[in-house]
């Protein structure tokens, strides 16, 4: 296996205090510590913490895209469930950003441009998986234009804030909160779902 080069530890050092300690409590001298290198051959990769947010970020939402892309060559899509859990694991293993996105995005404008491009990517993958999954019967057809943009933002904003509605500082989200956060999305969407998916969902759900 092909040793990790020192950006990519540095990277993953910091997704790891991230997610336990939070951003504002780590420093690029903690990462270092953490890591056993001198700050100086951390800021030859990254100038400052900013960059290193910056870079997971794109991180995440190349992970997420992945995730809704459609498989080209198998001309394919996944279902709803295998979707949205999916998702939902990229969102476990970023989970700072969806505890701290609003603070992180007004402190450093060039992430907060960032975000907003992926907001718009992402619901532009939404809806042209969600127009699959009508075509091939698993959803019903939404006609109302502003009943599909009260749904797709609904599903953004339960999946970026989950975390945050479950978390106390002193109970850290868990597992736990993570399949509660797809069972919401599965029975806020159960209505759209055709019958027969309906069925399936719901099994899973009492499962």
């Amino acid at each position: 296996m092909k040793k990790p080069t020192n950006r990519e530890r540095i990277l993953s050092a910091s997704v790891d205090l991230f997610n336990q300690s939070g951003v504002v409590a780590i420093t690029t001298n903690h990462i270092a510590a953490h890591l056993g290198i001198s700050p100086g051959n951390l800021y030859f990769h990254f100038r400052n913490k900013e960059e290193i947010i910056r870079e997971l970020f794109d991180r995440m939402c190349n992970e997420t895209y992945e995730v809704w892309m459609p498989n080209h060559q198998l001309d394919t899509y996944g279902s709803p469930l295998e979707l949205i859990e999916k998702s939902y694991e990229v969102f476990w293993n970023y989970r700072f950003f969806h505890r701290e996105m609003y603070h992180l995005r007004r402190r450093d404008p060039a992430l907060a441009r960032k975000w907003k491009q992926h907001m718009n990517k992402t619901i532009r993958l939404l809806q042209g998986t969600y127009a699959h999954w009508v075509k091939t019967g698993s959803m019903k057809k939404i006609t109302d234009p502003a009943e599909m943009k009260m749904i797709s933002d609904i599903v953004l904003i339960t999946s970026s804030s989950f975390l945050q509605f479950y978390e106390a500082p002193d109970k850290p989200a868990n597992r736990r909160s993570l399949r509660l956060g797809v069972d919401h999305i599965l029975r806020l969407l159960l209505p759209y779902h055709t019958q027969n998916k309906q069925s399936e969902v719901m099994a899973h759900l009492n499962g």
